[in-house]
């Protein structure tokens, strides 16, 4: 991520590297021929009306129109974390201790999804509420409420 100019009202400049390491394409393949295979087996077959991605017409092993579709529809998780992830000082990608007490920096913290060391399985509401929770609990008992 970068700076698109000197206005901080301008966004930032963020390239999310999709693809860039050689093991991402195959993958996204697998994941997406899995994904085909589940949609065709029961009970889900009932569900899954018609495919819409890739294609019905995208044949199963068809590598080339796979890696096509990949190319053109992948696209970010629309609730990202981990930009602060949680973990021990001694993890160098960590920022934050369990509590969200931003490491190296007394009296900072860091408390919504961005500390989650994982994207969690479900939505990131509940997740993030439950943090927030606990590390104000904790917050409140370190500045004597």
């Amino acid at each position: 991520m970068q700076l698109r100019s000197r206005n901080p009202a301008d966004a930032p400049l963020i390239d999310p590297g999709f693809l860039v390491d050689a093991a991402d394409m195959p993958r996204l393949v697998h994941g997406v021929r899995v994904a085909r295979q589940l949609a065709k087996t029961p009970p889900l077959s009932e569900l899954a009306l018609r495919e819409l991605l890739p294609a019905p017409d995208v044949a199963g092993d068809s590598s080339a129109q796979l890696e096509a579709m990949v190319r053109q529809k992948a696209r970010t998780y629309f609730h990202p974390v981990g930009t602060c992830r949680m973990g021990p000082a001694a993890d160098a990608g960590a920022v934050v201790d369990r509590r969200g007490r931003v490491h190296g920096v007394d009296g900072l913290y860091v408390v919504d999804a961005s500390i989650m060391p994982t994207i969690p399985a479900a939505n990131t509401n509940l997740p993030t509420l439950m943090l927030a929770e606990r590390c104000s609990a904790w917050l409140g008992k370190y500045e004597g409420n």
